[in-house]
């Protein structure tokens, strides 16, 4: 029996002098482990809570195209009338008027951002017309232009760039003399174009 037991200490004797490099190995890891990890947890910042309020919600931007008035000085002729007949001094009629008439010698400015789509020069009853097509459906007739055209087919318009000069090439409102006849529509049908432009700004 004690012979057993001599033999069992001598080799976990042996056991720990085979294998003294490896623990000391295994023990320097498990200390430099402790350290890092103490580390992190010391450094890590401040969780208290911030003081004064906190805003939850994000910044809203604005993202509305830019849309101004085509004309500036001029005054409102025959205005904008699709549900109902008016009367055209020039042809002597009643129909509808899918347009506001803005009256007055000037320059005539894209309302919106978007690219010409057609330019038609000379034109029986519209006279010089500039088309611009927009996002979201939207397009953007002026006739009445002078032969001064600024713009061809296939240019890229800013809000405010200048399309041409008004004029009283629109043989069918030659009455009226200068003007823009300024037609919009959405998704090919005719709207209101007081609904869309700053009217009250343009005061």
């Amino acid at each position: 029996m004690k012979t057993y037991q001599s033999g069992t200490k001598e080799k976990k004797k042996n056991f720990f002098k085979r294998h003294a490099q490896a623990l000391i190995i295994t023990g320097s890891a498990i200390v430099v482990a402790v350290v890092i990890v103490l580390s992190v947890v010391l450094t890590l910042p401040d969780s208290k809570p911030v003081d004064g309020p906190i805003d939850d919600d994000p910044p809203i931007v604005n993202t509305d195209p830019t849309i101004v008035m085509p004309m500036t000085g001029a005054s409102v002729g025959l205005d904008y009338a699709y549900d109902k007949l008016v009367y055209w001094d020039t042809l002597e009629v009643w129909k509808v008027h899918p347009a506001i008439d803005f009256v007055g010698e000037g320059n005539v400015v894209a309302i919106r951002d978007g690219k010409v789509t057609a330019v038609d020069m000379h034109t029986t009853l519209d006279g010089n017309v500039v088309t611009v097509t927009h996002d979201d459906g939207y397009v953007s007739v002026y006739k009445s232009l002078g032969d001064d055209i600024a713009v061809k087919v296939g240019d890229e318009v800013k809000a405010g760039d200048k399309l041409g000069v008004t004029s009283n090439s629109m043989m069918s409102e030659l009455n009226t003399g200068a003007h823009l006849h300024l037609e919009l529509m959405k998704d090919g049908k005719y709207v209101d174009p007081s609904t869309v432009l700053p009217v009250n700004e343009d005061k």
